[in-house]
Parts: structure tokens; C-alpha cells; sequence
């Protein structure tokens, strides 16, 4: 049986979406567990409403917002005592097309792979990065996934992601954690998500997870799915958020990847400046002067993770 694992937190509407997505394409086997992570809007009672006789779906609410790494581990586990066989870890803000669920399926029954995802398209039909199939090096991470990429001139940046995103099925390094299929039996092997992670890096830790147990990730473009991207993270100048990512990010470099420290606070340096730059232009004077006091903590505090 297939686990289907999705966390509400305030953005009950797009989990309905998703919902009924699931509903109208998926034709395995398959039963909901529904994480309502501590809303502090109605969406609980919305769930309930809608759900609550529904034998696919099972509703569980947390009297704390356990972040997406402990929230979908609670849900594992629960999937795990049911049986299932397979998880599909599934953001609320997706919406599944026809058949992509029974592809990513039929890929995972294949026992080869830890993990496969799908392709992710925006809403207007551009097509999102949603994996990459080899590890950036250090000095790609900083030119590409940082304030860095600005300065890079536009046709180095098509040819890099053209380069990590491949057009057919592929093994890859790293798959986007807004909706993939596990296999359960491996996945527990590797110990699910690492809960020190609240938000973001989960899916690069899996990955090096991955590389040290010598287990496979693969990537499937011909499941689909349209992802709202950033839905329920409170956008670029959300400063929770953007603590919660530096935290993250350092955590992984320095417990996963053993980055050596200078590297750290040189990505720190970039992250400072990204914030300074688009807080204040929105006014957010007192939040940029908060990040760059508490990322200078953080980066302190990663030292114990080496």
C-alpha cells in the first residue's frame, strides 16, 4: 500500500487542491495522513469537515508546529505501523497530473531506488528545477544558489541548469522535497528526514544520506506536477523562514558535507547581503538587523557539527 504524507499549515485551501488531485488521478491502494501542523486559522476544522468520514484519509493534528523534517516523520511512522509499503511525501501546494503517481510507482516497485520524483511545472507552465543530477561543487553552489547568480551572465546560467535537470529518466544526486516516492524499507534504513532541520535542506541531506549507504535516486519527467512553489513558507522577506533556511543550510554543510568552516561564513557573508538588500526594500529594517545578528549565532553553533 501506498502512504501519502501531506502537512497543512494554514493553507488549507491548497491542500484541498492537492487532495482532490490525489482523489482524481491515483488508482493504487493508497490511504492520506493528513498533518495539520499547529494551524493558527481554521484549516483544522475545514479538514475535519471535509475528511473526517473519509476512510482514505486520516487527520492528525499537532498541538506544536513540528516544521516539515519531524512533521513528516511522525506521519512515517504511522504508514509504517499501516503497512505501507511505499510513501509518497507530498507538499500541499501540488497538484497531481493524470498517471503521475502510478508512474513514480511503478519506477519505485523496481526496488533499485531510495527515492523518484517527478517534474515540477509552475503554474504557468514553465518547468521547475526539481533536481539535480550531479552535486554541485562549492564554487557552483555559490555562483548559482545564492545572490551570486546575479552576476553570472545569463547564458553560463541556461547552460548549468539544462546541464543538472536531464530530459528522460535518470539517476540523479538530488530530487526537490516537495513530492517524491520512498521506498519505506530503505528509507528507514537511512532514518528518515533528520529532525534538527525545521525547514529546508532535508532533501540535500537525503541525498548525502543516499551517497554514504550507496543507495539510488532517480528522477522521472514523465510523472508531472504543477508546484506552488513557496505557498506556505511566507515568501523572500519572511525572516523566520530565511533564519530557519541559514540554519539549515549551515547544518548540512558542516554535519554532511564537513564544508570547512571558512566556506560557512562565506556563505553566510552572501546570505547577509541578500537580506539586507531585499528586507529593506521592503521596509524591513528591524528583521535584516535580527538575521544578521542570529546567523552570526548560528554559524558559531555550527562548529559542534563537525
Amino acid at each position: 500500500m501506498l502512504g501519502i504524507i501531506i502537512i497543512n499549515f494554514n493553507k488549507y485551501e491548497k491542500t484541498v487542491d492537492c487532495i482532490k488531485s490525489i482523489f482524481d488521478t491515483v488508482k493504487s491502494d493508497y490511504k492520506i495522513y493528513l498533518l495539520d501542523n499547529c494551524s493558527a486559522n481554521k484549516s483544522l476544522e475545514v479538514l475535519n469537515n471535509l475528511y473526517k468520514d473519509n476512510p482514505r484519509v486520516e487527520i492528525i493534528e499537532s498541538k506544536e508546529n513540528l516544521g516539515y523534517a519531524r512533521g513528516n516523520n511522525l506521519c512515517l511512522k504511522k504508514a509504517e505501523k499501516d503497512g505501507c509499503d511505499y510513501a509518497l511525501i507530498s507538499n500541499n501546494d501540488i497538484v497531481y497530473l493524470e498517471n503521475a503517481v502510478e508512474i513514480l510507482l511503478d519506477v519505485i516497485k523496481s526496488g533499485e531506488y531510495l527515492l523518484v520524483g517527478p517534474c515540477s511545472y509552475s503554474p504557468d507552465g514553465r518547468m521547475q528545477t526539481s533536481v539535480k543530477k550531479n552535486k554541485p561543487t562549492f564554487s557552483e553552489y555559490m555562483k548559482f544558489s545564492t545572490y551570486l547568480t546575479n552576476l553570472v551572465p545569463r547564458k553560463q546560467k541556461i547552460e548549468f541548469f539544462t546541464d543538472l535537470q536531464p530530459m528522460r529518466f535518470s539517476q540523479v544526486y538530488w530530487i526537490c522535497g516537495s513530492s517524491f516516492i520512498a521506498d519505506m524499507k530503505k528509507f528507514k534504513e537511512i532514518g528518515y528526514f533528520d529532525p534538527y532541520t525545521f525547514l529546508y535542506f532535508e532533501e540535500y541531506i537525503i541525498s548525502e544520506k543516499a551517497v554514504k549507504s550507496g543507495m539510488k535516486i532517480a528522477y522521472e519527467p514523465k510523472a508531472q506536477v504543477i508546484h506552488y512553489h513557496g505557498a506556505s513558507t511566507g515568501g523572500a522577506t519572511n525572516l523566520f523562514t530565511r533564519i530557519e533556511n541559514f540554519k539549515s543550510e549551515c547544518y548540512m554543510f558542516a554535519k554532511y558535507q564537513k564544508l570547512p568552516y571558512h566556506k560557512l561564513r562565506s556563505i553566510r557573508n552572501i546570505r547577509c547581503l541578500e537580506v539586507l538588500f531585499s528586507f529593506i526594500k521592503e521596509g524591513k529594517i528591524k528583521d535584516a538587523i535580527t538575521f544578521v545578528k542570529q546567523s552570526k549565532k548560528i554559524l558559531k553553533q555550527a562548529k559542534e557539527f563537525y
